[in-house]
């Protein structure tokens, strides 16, 4: 097995995780092989499982990354609109995380079928760190001083189920996606945004 310095060890996974981004973007997690991941990291099959046990833990990694930072981004939107009424932040965060999610298509592709191919492949443990993640976007709505009706975890799953009604309509045209999303979301907010 090669050894690698710090350094190296950084960059490698950094182009695993770049490389995979856009190969899962472009073609979903099952037609992807470890194959066509370290030929576009242009590592060799060795290096690739030094660094991930398979490529269902590669795309979580990818996936992971990218809600961190979409949720960070999303902290200090709520930290720079303490102000504002609960209603119209929870707006705000769910139209700016819609746009950023416009920028990592991969977040499009998770759904339960994608759900299913990773959980066949990763540990329970993992699995949970992932699920918990999710819990930690309207904990942290929570933790800014938006008040819920119901428990977090249920506010949560409704977040979820939204995110999935707004997946579901990416081919839609956009003016009545965005119009239905927002009917939503103005009934959901009455019924759990004290």
């Amino acid at each position: 097995m090669p050894r690698f310095s710090k350094t190296e060890k950084e960059n490698i996974r950094q182009k695993l995780l770049t490389e995979g981004e856009i190969l899962f973007s472009a073609h979903g997690l099952k037609k992807v092989t470890i194959d066509d991941l370290i030929k576009a990291a242009n590592i060799a099959k060795a290096t690739f499982y030094t660094f991930y046990e398979s490529k269902e833990y590669l795309y979580l990694d990818i996936v992971q990354n990218i809600q961190k930072a979409i949720f960070q981004e999303l902290d200090i939107l709520l930290e720079n609109n303490g102000d504002l009424p609960d209603k119209e932040r929870v707006k705000q965060v769910f139209h700016v995380m819609a746009g950023l999610m416009s920028h990592h298509p991969i977040l499009v592709q998770i759904n339960p079928t994608t759900i299913d191919l990773i959980s066949r492949k990763i540990s329970g443990e993992r699995m949970l760190a992932y699920t918990r993640q999710n819990v930690d976007a309207a904990q942290s709505l929570s933790n800014h001083g938006v008040q819920f009706i119901c428990d977090v975890q249920t506010a949560s799953l409704i977040f979820q189920a939204l995110y999935q009604s707004f997946i579901n309509m990416q081919h839609e045209n956009p003016a009545a996606q965005a119009d239905a999303i927002g009917l939503m979301l103005d009934g959901i907010l009455e019924k759990i945004v004290c």
